[in-house]
């Protein structure tokens, strides 16, 4: 080196280069490394979410298939062997007794047939092939045809089921009549089934524009607000196991979510702990074409032009 000369060597320059190179890597090597396993740390959360709803989505088939066999076989049980009474019977049966047996038999045949329907059309929801069939629907009719066979049931709590239309005595609709009335049966059912004995249930309807909004409150226990998304989870009750006191296999409330998302309505829920329940339905007017006829109550279909005929 040259006297004076206070520089470095190019080599010196070059090799500083190379370990700020060398560290810049490392340090980028380094936050690559932690970028992955933050992303291996969330999707192990999400695998282990998944597979614990999963551990709870066959725990909850496996408590419907208990509760389906019970409350499909006793209600059976209970017809055949009235049935049996009644025909082995060599005139000993009064006419009391026999109107007695003969309305157990309804009640569990109705019963029996409530449940099958909705596990019918939760198959038919599941497979696609619940396509909607479209009515001009009298929807007065429609719900008081519900209500009279729920009578039964409300009768046995000393319930009182009203319902209110707003002034509008006739509503007529566009929409699938039968989906529609299985919705409305679901939430009647379940808030008899949940109602405080003595207390009353109210149904309002009202047609809003294009759209039809239907309540169905009840004075009952009442549903946390923790447990407001999970009661309309397929398979799902929340009084489940040796504690169960109420009827049902968990499958009313997604079956009727699952219809209202084929007709593109919606469902509400309010209530809390101890103060009832309101479920409020929100349906638009059906687009689709509808078929030429004018649908009554649940047993009947009116095409246009056609006399209704006189109810004997």
């Amino acid at each position: 080196m040259r006297p004076g000369f206070t520089g470095t060597y190019k080599g010196e320059k070059m090799d500083k280069f190379k370990d700020e190179e060398l560290v810049e890597e490392i340090i980028g090597r380094l936050r690559a490394r932690d970028e992955a396993c933050r992303a291996l740390k969330t999707l192990t959360g999400r695998l282990e979410a998944l597979n614990r709803k999963l551990l709870e989505s066959e725990k909850a088939k496996s408590h419907f298939l208990s509760n389906i066999r019970n409350e499909i076989n006793n209600p059976l049980t209970s017809v055949l062997t009235l049935c049996e009474v009644i025909v082995s019977d060599e005139g000993g049966l009064d006419m009391k007794t026999v109107k007695s047996f003969a309305s157990a038999m309804y009640k569990d045949a109705f019963n029996l047939s409530f449940q099958l329907r909705n596990i019918f059309l939760a198959a038919e929801l599941e497979s696609g092939e619940a396509a909607p069939s479209v009515a001009t629907v009298d929807i007065n009719a429609l719900i008081r045809g519900t209500m009279e066979a729920f009578q039964h049931r409300a009768a046995e709590k000393g319930l009182k089921v009203t319902i209110d239309t707003a002034g509008q005595e006739n509503i007529h609709f566009q929409t699938d009549a039968e989906k529609l009335q299985c919705v409305i049966a679901n939430l009647l059912a379940n808030a008899i089934e949940y109602s405080c004995e003595n207390s009353s249930v109210e149904i309002i309807a009202l047609r809003d524009g294009e759209t039809l909004k239907i309540s169905v409150a009840d004075h009952g226990a009442g549903i946390e607000e923790k447990d407001h998304g999970a009661i309309f989870d397929r398979f799902r009750q929340l009084d489940a196991g040796a504690t169960k006191r109420h009827a049902g296999h968990g499958l009313g409330l997604s079956v009727t979510r699952s219809i209202l998302e084929l007709l593109e309505g919606t469902i509400r829920l309010a209530s809390r702990k101890g103060q009832g329940a309101e479920f409020e339905v929100s349906l638009p007017e059906s687009e689709q074409e509808k078929a030429d006829a004018f649908y009554m109550d649940g047993n009947e279909f009116f095409f246009s032009g056609c006399k209704a005929p006189e109810r004997f």
